[in-house]
């Protein structure tokens, strides 16, 4: 029988894996779309509280920890984001 936790997905840390890419690509395609790139970062929190904020009144959450999850998932798309753009900028 394996360890205790080993083996087992945590549906919880999933949906966060999943939630900071979609936002960072979210907002990408709002920029795409037209948005001035200034928008990206109030958006990218905005969608992630949303997120968040949607998730507590399905009753999976607080609504205080679902605001601070959704201010990290916010933060983290848009590190995604810069950490993606620092890389695909041309090296001299």
């Amino acid at each position: 029988m394996p360890p205790e936790g080993v083996g087992q997905v945590d549906p919880h840390s999933t949906g966060i894996a999943v939630a900071v890419p979609l936002i960072a690509g979210l907002v990408e395609l709002l920029k795409r779309q037209g948005m001035p790139t200034r928008w990206a970062p109030p958006v990218a929190l905005l969608l992630g509280t949303a997120l968040s904020l949607g998730y507590a009144v399905a009753g999976q959450t607080l609504w205080f920890e679902a605001l601070i999850q959704g201010l990290a998932l916010g933060l983290g798309s848009m590190g995604l984001y810069s950490g993606v753009k620092y890389y695909r900028r041309p090296r001299e």
